[in-house]
């Protein structure tokens, strides 16, 4: 045993004096839009090796502490200007994740960031920016999936705003409470709408409003055999930060495209997402990251119009 912690210590050193550049993982088929490539993440935070994730007939499976960022080309070096640019103002999108390895304490992640626009390379060596700062840059970010087989949250976020808004179910402290659109008995492992033992399929709208702005962002779950969808929303009319409507904000950010990113990571602190709160009606009472599986899954990317659907 010893033997082998050396061995992978020596690994982690030799990587980490290597020079910082992607792996290229593969390609997927975003339908309504073309081929993606992945490209991963070096660095999960700084100074700290990302987890791998690999392109398996055409799924992109999450390994823990993996990040990879939607491409249209990904080369021998990070370069904004490769990251892809989804415009979704007026559409949906769409994908199917397995998270059924996953329990309390992990987080399977699906989101947008600015990358494309950001020249700032950031510690983490990639481009990375996001709401919270991870990398050293802070960017305007929309989870689309934050999730585990307990808890699930979609969570619009101003650029400096850490919490955001959201909808979804799961989470809260001691003398507060996150998201209560859903219940454990619609949501979780054998629940009666979303069973999470299983795989399932999430859309994301963005409809727009009459003055052309960002109206709200919509999630549906749904899942082949259940009798119930699960449908909630955030109307970005009651999401102020600071004094700040957050309508204007988040439409230029989708108006000048943003880029999809997957990752897998976990925390012993993750009771904001799964926690069961003040009220006492979330799922977990403990995040143990050692219960979290080895990978997640996201496949079947379909990206349409919100007037129609691809047939």
């Amino acid at each position: 045993m010893a033997h082998r912690i050396l061995l992978l210590a020596a690994t982690a050193i030799a990587k980490s004096e290597e020079q910082v550049g992607p792996t290229c993982s593969g390609t997927i088929e975003l339908k309504g839009h073309g081929p993606v490539q992945m490209t991963n993440a070096y660095w999960n935070v700084p100074e700290d090796l990302a987890g791998n994730v690999e392109v398996v007939n055409g799924a992109i499976e999450v390994f823990m502490k993996g990040r990879t960022y939607f491409s249209d080309a990904c080369g021998a070096k990070f370069n904004n200007s490769r990251y892809s640019r989804l415009y979704l103002l007026g559409k949906r999108l769409r994908w199917t994740t397995d998270i059924s390895q996953t329990d309390c304490g992990c987080n399977a992640a699906f989101y947008l960031g600015s990358l494309h626009q950001n020249a700032d390379v950031s510690k983490c060596e990639d481009y990375y920016c996001d709401a919270n700062d991870v990398c050293g840059v802070r960017c305007a970010e929309i989870d689309l999936q934050e999730a585990n087989k307990h808890a699930f949250h979609s969570v619009l976020h101003l650029q400096d705003d850490n919490s955001g808004s959201g909808l979804g179910y799961g989470g809260g402290g001691i003398d507060w409470s996150w998201h209560r659109d859903w219940t454990k008995e619609e949501y979780g492992p054998g629940a009666n709408c979303i069973d999470t033992n299983h795989p399932f399929e999430v859309e994301i709208g963005f409809p727009l409003g009459s003055n052309g702005e960002l109206q709200a962002l919509t999630t549906r779950l749904s899942q082949v055999g259940s009798p119930c969808e699960l449908q909630a929303e955030i109307q970005t009319a009651s999401y102020i930060f600071q004094g700040r409507p957050s309508a204007s904000e988040l439409t230029q950010a989708l108006h000048e495209g943003m880029t999809p990113i997957v990752s897998y990571w976990s925390n012993e602190d993750l009771q904001w997402m799964d926690g069961k709160g003040a009220d006492g009606l979330g799922p977990c009472a403990e995040d143990v990251p050692d219960s979290c599986g080895p990978s997640v899954q996201f496949y079947g990317f379909e990206l349409e119009s919100l007037d129609e659907r691809l047939i």
